[in-house]
């Protein structure tokens, strides 16, 4: 029995190769095609699992790995538009994130540095 975890980082892996729609036809019909049960499930009655899986699956869905994602995810919720996120990745998140994506040198080079 495959995770959550698994599938979302499989469609994660293959979002960079098919669109959208395959993406999400990989992650809700993984398991009828391939005859296997997702833990835990979700198609449970758990509002913050599917909350969470929804939220994840659309961030995959705009070509981002899992890792990538499931940080994009918590940025998403947890922080506020004035918020700066820094990453050597930064281009990895600027279609990603609700907030301005900076490298650490763009950060330093920026008027936001400034004003700290």
């Amino acid at each position: 029995m495959p995770s959550i975890i698994n599938l979302l980082e499989v469609c994660g892996i293959l979002s960079f190769n098919l669109n959208q729609q395959q993406i999400l036809e990989l992650f809700y019909y993984f398991p009828e095609k391939y005859k296997v049960d997702i833990i835990p499930s979700y198609d449970m009655d758990s509002l913050l699992l599917e909350t969470s899986v929804k939220a994840m699956m659309d961030i995959i869905s705009q070509k981002a790995s899992f890792g990538d994602a499931l940080i994009a995810n918590h940025v998403n919720h947890f922080f506020k538009e004035k918020t700066v996120f820094v990453s050597w990745d930064a281009i990895h998140f600027k279609h990603l994130l609700s907030v301005k994506a900076l490298t650490p040198n763009e950060f330093l080079l920026s008027k936001l540095a400034k004003d700290i």
